[in-house]
């Protein structure tokens, strides 16, 4: 098969008409800019750059974004799916093993010396994979709702936040149409309802943002009851928060959390978890055996 066939599944391969040419082209292009992307964010980009905001031209990506990972001309990687997920069971081959991975991915709570803790919140699970590996990284909790979050999600997460003992910040993500405002509107009155000592603060998508990126609108859903309001105050345009360049989306999120941080705080926990991390290495080192046990001195277990 040449390097120009396309597999529309791993057991056939076609040519690629003319027509479909540019799209391939354009879709690398895309996918070399960002470092990953759901697929309607890679819709959105190339809508654009010029290509039709339709739902036969969505599905013509789709199509064509299959191929071109099938035939390795795409990495897999870049193409994100929020919807589904994998879910193993965490073990071990022994002991041994248990500790190295302990040390591997040892990390302190950062947040339980920062003065406020923080949460990212979205109405769109899809874009999980983009928004959750920044969240991951500064071991700071995501929610994607699904829409308007359930009075369960709302109630467990307040009492989460009582828990914490402290001040929380929520950062709220989601679209710019009649109910992805209406979220992000009821959202902190609904929490503190359950004692949460909680500010939500809604930062994508805002007219202001929709204007800087030149994003693509739609028109409202005039089956949502909420529409006539959301009409009256921002206009009948919506925006779904996909249409957002990756990068950009997930350099509003780091921003949000990095301006949180007690950054004094901050180093003097990566301090202690350096050494504790030290700890860890040596405790590895012991060649432990299946049944052996390991005594304290009297003077250790005074301690």
């Amino acid at each position: 098969m040449g390097a120009q066939d396309i597999r529309s599944c791993p057991k056939k391969a076609r040519k690629p008409q003319a027509r479909s040419l540019p799209l391939r082209e354009a879709i690398l292009v895309v996918a070399a800019t960002y470092e990953r992307m759901t697929l309607r964010q890679l819709f959105y980009q190339l809508v654009a750059r010029g290509f039709p905001k339709t739902d036969q031209f969505y599905k013509r990506v789709g199509d064509a974004t299959t191929q071109l990972r099938l035939d390795h001309s795409l990495p897999y990687r870049k193409i994100v799916d929020g919807h589904r997920a994998r879910r193993g069971v965490f073990a071990h081959s022994n002991l041994t093993a248990a500790l190295e991975s302990a040390h591997e991915f040892y990390r302190r709570n950062y947040w339980l010396e920062q003065p406020r803790g923080v949460e990212i919140w979205s109405e769109k699970d899809a874009l999980t994979g983009v928004i959750h590996p920044v969240c991951e990284r500064w071991g700071v909790t995501y929610v994607a709702t699904k829409g308007f979050p359930s009075l369960t999600l709302r109630y467990e997460s307040a009492m989460a936040f009582r828990e914490g003992g402290k001040p929380m910040r929520v950062f709220y993500f989601g679209d710019h149409d009649a109910s992805g405002r209406e979220i992000s509107a009821g959202l902190e009155a609904q929490l503190r309802e359950h004692g949460a000592d909680v500010r939500v603060t809604r930062i994508a998508l805002e007219p202001a943002q929709i204007a800087q990126y030149r994003l693509p609108t739609r028109p409202g859903k005039q089956t949502d009851s909420r529409q006539a309001k959301f009409a009256a105050e921002y206009g009948n345009a919506s925006v779904e928060l996909d249409a957002l360049p990756p990068s950009v989306l997930e350099a509003l999120v780091e921003r949000c959390i990095a301006e949180e941080i007690d950054a004094e705080r901050w180093r003097a926990v990566e301090r202690i978890e350096a050494l504790e991390r030290q700890t860890l290495a040596s405790i590895v080192r012991i060649p432990w055996q299946p049944g052996q046990t390991y005594n304290l001195t009297p003077d250790q277990e005074a301690s």
